[in-house]
Parts: C-alpha cells; structure tokens; sequence
C-alpha cells in the first residue's frame, strides 16, 4: 500500500510540473464524457415525454378509422358511421365508444379570431376513454347530443386565443354560421405532435358536426374503442374487424375498408425506436472518447520519451518493471478520471441549456441519469487505462542502461 501511494504521488506530481499539457490531454476526455451525458440524458428525456404524451390518449384504446372506397373513377366516399359505433359498443370488452368527426374551421368569438382550431365532434365518453379532464364547467350531456346541441368544452390555448383570458364559460364562438355556448374548459395537456394539440381544439356533439356543420355529412373519421384490460386488445381487434366486414357486406376477398390501430402497440414501437436512437446519439457522442483516448497515448508515448533518463535512474536505484509500468498507468487514469469528472459538469451544463431551449416548444424536463453518469466516468477510466496500457509497457520495458544514455 505503502508503494502505491508513492507512486500515486511520483504520478500526480509528475502531471502537475506540466499542467497546460495535461489539461489539454484531458479535453478529449472532457467533450466525450459531456457530450455522452448531455445526448442520453436528453435523448432519454424526450422517449419519456412522447411515452407519456401516448400513454394520456390511454393505452387500452383502440382507434377504429374510416378507410374509403371508390365508386367510379372520381368518387370517394368515408366507410364508417355512428350505427357502426353503437354496434361495437355491445360487443364484450368493450366499455366505452365515442364517435369521433374531425374538421379544422375559423372560430369567432367577438372580434377575435382563431382560424387554426380543431373541430372534433364526440361523445362524451370520449372523456373517459381518453382521460380528458375539466378544469372549469361541465362535459356536454348524451341527452345533448340526442338533440344536436350547439355546446362546446374548449382547450386552454383556444379559450386564451378567442377570449384573451377572460372567462369562457357561458361564452359564445361562431363556427362558421353556427353559434356555440361554452359549458367546459379542459386541462392544457400540450401539444403532442403527429397526434395534435388538445389545446387548441373545441369539442362539440358528434350529431351536431355532422348535421349543422357545413358540409353536412353522415359519416365518422374516427371510433375510439376502450377495451376493459390490455391483454384483451387483440381479441377486441378480430371481433370488431368481423363485426365491421359483415356489417359493411364485404366479401371473403374483399380487403378492409377501415383500420384498426392499437395505441400499446404504437407506444411499443415508439419505445424500441427511441432505444434505437438513444443508444444511437450516445454511441456518435462515445466516438470522442475514443479520440480522446488516441489523444492521451499519444501524450504518454511522447511522456516516456522525454522521462526516458528518469526511467533509467529509477530503475538502477532499484525501481521494478512492475512499477515503471504502475507510475504511468496511473497517471493515464488520473488524467481520464480528472477529464470525466470536468465532462461531468460540461454535460450537465449542456444538458440544462438544451433542456431549457427544447422547453420553448415541448414540456420536456431532463434530468441528469446515475445510470448515464456510472456508464460515462466507467467508459472513460477504460479509455485511460487502454490508452496508458502500452505506453506503460514500453516505459517498464526499457533498458536502464540504455535508457541512461538517452540524450
């Protein structure tokens, strides 16, 4: 023990006489380890958000959407209604099905306009199968939609854009010639990409948007299917898969004029595909460590051949091959040990910044991972101890003759 700590000190000693070439030695070790820890921790991050942002549409849902057929050269027409719906709701494991049309329109409220909101027309168990929370008012009752209300529940961002922050209950929007009454305000739930954004969004009676609204239509774009656990998803899929051919008569031969989604499935794939990627971004940010370590064996290789004289007095007051070879190990892995500690604070200081850019346009809070910290200092001690590996052999293989009359 007690040689060890001598040579640990003949090492520390032996980097600190040359301090600007160690730091610059330790760079590489540095940008490796910081850019390691920022990309995973980041790429991390935004897997997790997306999951989430999957998992709040629920992840025992099925989504039902509306193919189309050809009739003549021209015409297309949409394949699913509301009496589809109704029969899917009997089928068992089923709890829950909501209607679901989708248009985008202006929306007027006063003097204020919003000509980028989304118009879906629900039932109100949409609420449910897609756990959509009221911050304020009410859901819109089955008795409305029997009677083709004209009541909408509005996303935050909608209610801030027509109403300025005033309260919208009770308010009037125009959608097109139609006037609305607000009964419900949801909670801002954020924008989720290909799948849109709910805030921005007023839901309204699936009966009323597809009969007062303009063009008047009979059909769905979309049935939104709750099944009562996940592992019934699949058997749910054949029967309403069986249950929608026969009802559209759809020969043997004839393929699915619909399609069913499975959103587990989705989060499923995008799961393996954010892996994919993350592991990804960290191998492409690792590539710098391994130039880093290329860096430290040519420092220490350059180092021998300056000490070469030391070498030799060392060895010819006794000093053993043994110890040669541990002074300079050990002083390859306290310059990758001191350059991981320093890329450890360089990527949590990347990581923040980054995180504070992306957090203008996603809800995203990254955080600094143990598991990403322990993988980083490992990786780049093995760099180190590689790197200083032959430089350290050839150092304890030199001859102290030879070496003593090194010029």
């Amino acid at each position: 023990m007690l040689m060890l700590w001598t040579t640990l000190k003949i090492a520390l000693g032996s980097l600190a006489a040359n301090k600007l070439r160690s730091i610059l030695t330790m760079l590489g070790v540095i940008i490796g380890v910081g850019a390691v820890i920022a990309m995973l921790s980041l790429g991390s991050a935004f897997g997790d958000y997306i999951s989430s942002q999957i998992s709040s549409l629920g992840t025992n849902v099925l989504f039902v959407r509306a193919g189309q057929q050809r009739h003549g050269p021209m015409t297309m027409v949409q394949t699913l209604t509301s009496a589809d719906a109704e029969a899917i709701l009997f089928l068992p494991r089923v709890r829950g099905v909501s209607p679901v049309t989708i248009n985008a329109a202006t929306l007027k409220a006063g003097n204020k306009t919003s000509t980028t909101a989304m118009i879906s027309g629900v039932a109100p168990s949409l609420m449910e199968i897609q756990n959509i929370q009221i911050e304020r008012g009410r859901v819109f009752t089955d008795a409305e939609v029997r009677r083709q209300a004209r009541v909408g529940v509005i996303g935050p961002k909608l209610a801030e854009d027509l109403f300025a922050g005033s309260d919208p209950l009770g308010r009037e929007v125009r959608i097109g010639n139609v006037h609305f009454r607000v009964v419900g305000l949801t909670k801002a739930i954020g924008d989720q990409g290909a799948f849109g954004n709910p805030d921005d969004r007023i839901l309204i009676p699936f009966t009323t948007a597809m009969h007062q609204l303009t063009p008047r239509r009979d059909w769905v774009t979309v049935i939104s299917v709750a099944v009562t656990d996940r592992e019934s998803l699949g058997t749910v899929m054949d029967e309403i898969r069986q249950l929608l051919r026969r009802r559209h008569h759809l020969r043997t031969e004839d393929a699915d004029d619909f399609f069913i989604g499975n959103l587990a499935e989705i989060l499923d794939t995008f799961q393996k595909v954010s892996l994919g990627l993350t592991f990804f971004l960290g191998t492409v940010a690792a590539i710098s460590l391994i130039v880093g370590g290329i860096g430290i064996m040519n420092i220490m290789l350059a180092t021998v051949a300056e000490r070469t004289r030391e070498i030799g007095i060392r060895k010819a007051l006794g000093a053993k091959d043994r110890d040669v070879l541990r002074q300079f190990l050990i002083e390859a892995l306290v310059i990758t040990l001191g350059g991981g500690l320093l890329g450890l604070l360089l990527g949590w200081g990347l990581m923040a910044l980054g995180g504070a850019i992306v957090q203008q346009w996603l809800k995203l809070s990254p955080f600094l991972q143990w598991w990403v910290v322990g993988m980083s200092i490992a990786i780049s001690m093995a760099v180190g101890l590689v790197s200083g590996l032959y430089p350290a052999w050839r150092a304890s293989r030199l001859d102290p003759i030879e070496a003593l009359r090194y010029e």
